[in-house]
Protein backbone atom coordinates (compact mmCIF):
# COMPACT_ATOMS: atom_id res chain seq x y z
CA UNK A 1 0.00 0.00 0.00
CA UNK A 2 1.42 3.44 -1.19
CA UNK A 3 0.01 5.97 1.46
CA UNK A 4 1.69 9.31 1.79
CA UNK A 5 1.92 10.72 5.51
CA UNK A 6 1.70 14.41 5.93
CA UNK A 7 3.13 16.01 8.69
CA UNK A 8 0.81 18.33 10.08
CA UNK A 9 3.41 20.77 10.96
CA UNK A 10 4.81 21.14 7.13
CA UNK A 11 2.89 24.00 5.81
CA UNK A 12 1.76 23.17 2.00
CA UNK A 13 2.47 25.58 -0.84
CA UNK A 14 0.15 27.63 -2.15
CA UNK A 15 0.12 30.58 -5.04
CA UNK A 16 -2.36 33.75 -4.19
CA UNK A 17 -4.64 33.75 -7.55
CA UNK A 18 -6.23 36.97 -6.28
CA UNK A 19 -6.09 39.63 -3.76
CA UNK A 20 -8.81 42.23 -2.96
CA UNK A 21 -9.50 45.27 -0.77
CA UNK A 22 -12.33 44.84 0.82
CA UNK A 23 -11.85 48.01 3.50
CA UNK A 24 -8.58 50.59 3.94
CA UNK A 25 -7.37 47.32 6.50
CA UNK A 26 -8.83 44.57 5.69
CA UNK A 27 -8.76 42.13 2.44
CA UNK A 28 -9.21 38.83 0.76
CA UNK A 29 -6.77 36.43 -0.88
CA UNK A 30 -7.84 33.45 -3.24
CA UNK A 31 -5.34 30.22 -2.58
CA UNK A 32 -4.67 27.52 -4.89
CA UNK A 33 -2.26 24.81 -4.29
CA UNK A 34 1.03 24.85 -6.05
CA UNK A 35 1.20 20.65 -6.32
CA UNK A 36 -1.96 20.24 -8.43
CA UNK A 37 -2.16 16.52 -6.72
CA UNK A 38 -2.72 18.50 -3.74
CA UNK A 39 -6.20 18.01 -1.85
CA UNK A 40 -8.29 20.55 -0.03
CA UNK A 41 -11.77 20.18 1.02
CA UNK A 42 -13.37 22.08 4.73
CA UNK A 43 -16.55 22.47 6.31
CA UNK A 44 -17.77 26.04 7.41
CA UNK A 45 -16.27 27.23 10.49
CA UNK A 46 -13.12 25.75 10.03
CA UNK A 47 -9.41 27.88 9.94
CA UNK A 48 -5.98 27.39 8.99
CA UNK A 49 -2.85 28.79 9.77
CA UNK A 50 -1.15 31.10 6.81
CA UNK A 51 2.17 30.98 6.90
CA UNK A 52 4.65 34.01 5.98
CA UNK A 53 7.75 32.65 5.13
CA UNK A 54 10.07 34.17 7.58
CA UNK A 55 8.10 35.68 9.71
CA UNK A 56 5.55 33.18 11.30
CA UNK A 57 2.60 32.04 10.82
CA UNK A 58 -1.23 33.31 11.66
CA UNK A 59 -4.70 31.12 12.37
CA UNK A 60 -7.50 32.50 9.74
CA UNK A 61 -11.03 31.47 9.20
CA UNK A 62 -11.68 30.41 5.86
CA UNK A 63 -14.71 32.81 4.51
CA UNK A 64 -14.97 30.69 0.67
CA UNK A 65 -16.96 27.87 -0.58
CA UNK A 66 -16.84 25.03 0.82
CA UNK A 67 -17.92 23.15 -2.55
CA UNK A 68 -15.27 25.38 -4.48
CA UNK A 69 -12.90 22.36 -4.36
CA UNK A 70 -8.90 23.41 -3.81
CA UNK A 71 -9.82 26.70 -3.38
CA UNK A 72 -9.14 28.34 -0.69
CA UNK A 73 -10.37 31.82 0.65
CA UNK A 74 -9.86 33.81 3.49
CA UNK A 75 -10.72 37.23 4.65
CA UNK A 76 -7.79 38.80 6.66
CA UNK A 77 -7.96 42.32 9.18
CA UNK A 78 -4.58 43.44 9.05
CA UNK A 79 -3.23 43.36 13.13
CA UNK A 80 0.10 41.92 13.11
CA UNK A 81 3.43 40.72 11.40
CA UNK A 82 2.33 38.40 9.73
CA UNK A 83 -1.08 39.81 8.81
CA UNK A 84 1.05 42.45 7.27
CA UNK A 85 3.52 40.56 5.15
CA UNK A 86 -0.01 38.88 3.64
CA UNK A 87 -1.52 42.07 3.09
CA UNK A 88 1.44 43.27 1.14
CA UNK A 89 1.79 39.86 -1.13
CA UNK A 90 0.23 40.15 -4.81
CA UNK A 91 -0.91 37.63 -7.34
CA UNK A 92 1.75 34.53 -8.01
CA UNK A 93 3.03 34.95 -4.61
CA UNK A 94 3.31 31.58 -2.53
CA UNK A 95 2.53 31.27 1.12
CA UNK A 96 2.28 28.29 2.99
CA UNK A 97 -1.45 26.56 4.65
CA UNK A 98 -1.69 24.22 7.04
CA UNK A 99 -5.34 22.88 7.88
CA UNK A 100 -8.14 22.90 8.36
CA UNK A 101 -8.51 22.93 11.57
CA UNK A 102 -10.91 23.45 14.19
CA UNK A 103 -14.82 22.48 14.63
CA UNK A 104 -16.94 22.87 11.80
CA UNK A 105 -20.35 25.21 12.15
CA UNK A 106 -23.34 22.61 12.96
CA UNK A 107 -24.38 22.80 9.13
CA UNK A 108 -26.53 19.06 9.05
CA UNK A 109 -28.03 20.46 12.40
CA UNK A 110 -29.92 23.13 11.70
CA UNK A 111 -31.40 21.59 8.69
CA UNK A 112 -35.59 21.86 8.83
CA UNK A 113 -35.25 24.75 10.99
CA UNK A 114 -35.10 28.76 11.69
CA UNK A 115 -31.15 30.12 11.45
CA UNK A 116 -30.18 33.33 12.88
CA UNK A 117 -26.58 34.36 12.13
CA UNK A 118 -24.74 37.13 13.73
CA UNK A 119 -21.72 39.18 12.87
CA UNK A 120 -19.47 42.16 13.08
CA UNK A 121 -16.98 43.18 11.45
CA UNK A 122 -14.23 40.54 10.36
CA UNK A 123 -17.20 38.55 11.99
CA UNK A 124 -19.09 37.82 8.71
CA UNK A 125 -15.89 36.16 7.11
CA UNK A 126 -16.37 32.72 9.10
CA UNK A 127 -19.91 32.32 9.11
CA UNK A 128 -19.58 32.88 4.94
CA UNK A 129 -19.06 29.51 4.24
CA UNK A 130 -22.25 28.63 6.64
CA UNK A 131 -24.12 30.70 4.03
CA UNK A 132 -23.10 29.29 1.02
CA UNK A 133 -24.25 26.07 2.64
CA UNK A 134 -27.39 27.19 3.54
CA UNK A 135 -27.53 28.87 -0.19
CA UNK A 136 -26.82 25.68 -1.98
CA UNK A 137 -29.26 23.94 0.33
CA UNK A 138 -31.92 26.19 0.84
CA UNK A 139 -34.66 24.35 0.66
CA UNK A 140 -33.77 22.04 3.34
CA UNK A 141 -33.57 25.61 6.15
CA UNK A 142 -36.69 27.70 7.40
CA UNK A 143 -36.30 31.32 7.51
CA UNK A 144 -33.03 32.39 7.71
CA UNK A 145 -31.78 35.74 9.31
CA UNK A 146 -28.31 37.57 8.81
CA UNK A 147 -27.66 40.28 11.35
CA UNK A 148 -24.53 42.55 10.61
CA UNK A 149 -22.78 45.18 11.95
CA UNK A 150 -19.59 47.10 11.25
CA UNK A 151 -18.46 50.33 13.00
CA UNK A 152 -18.76 53.00 9.95
CA UNK A 153 -19.93 52.12 6.28
CA UNK A 154 -16.69 51.97 5.10
CA UNK A 155 -15.29 48.94 7.62
CA UNK A 156 -18.73 47.10 6.22
CA UNK A 157 -17.09 43.79 4.05
CA UNK A 158 -18.57 42.06 0.95
CA UNK A 159 -20.54 44.58 0.46
CA UNK A 160 -21.44 44.06 -2.77
CA UNK A 161 -22.02 39.79 -2.02
CA UNK A 162 -24.41 41.46 0.75
CA UNK A 163 -26.58 43.38 -1.62
CA UNK A 164 -26.50 40.35 -4.09
CA UNK A 165 -27.79 38.06 -1.30
CA UNK A 166 -30.81 40.56 -0.14
CA UNK A 167 -31.65 40.82 -3.83
CA UNK A 168 -32.19 36.69 -3.87
CA UNK A 169 -34.53 37.62 -1.01
CA UNK A 170 -34.45 34.19 0.79
CA UNK A 171 -32.64 35.60 3.38
CA UNK A 172 -33.58 38.36 6.02
CA UNK A 173 -30.87 40.72 5.90
CA UNK A 174 -29.83 43.45 8.33
CA UNK A 175 -26.56 45.69 8.29
CA UNK A 176 -26.28 48.34 10.77
CA UNK A 177 -23.50 50.59 11.54
CA UNK A 178 -22.20 52.34 14.97
CA UNK A 179 -21.49 55.52 13.24
CA UNK A 180 -23.12 56.73 10.17
CA UNK A 181 -21.26 58.69 7.44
Amino acid sequence: MDTKVMDPMVPDLYKITSHNDETADTFTIKLQPINKDQKFEFLPGQFCMLHAFGIGESAISISGDPAAKNIIIHTIKQVGSVTKILEALTFGSTIGVRGPFGTPWPVKETEGKNVVLVAGGIGLAPLRPMIYQIQSNRDKYKKVWLFYGARTPKDIIYEDELAKWHKRGDMDIHTTVDKGG
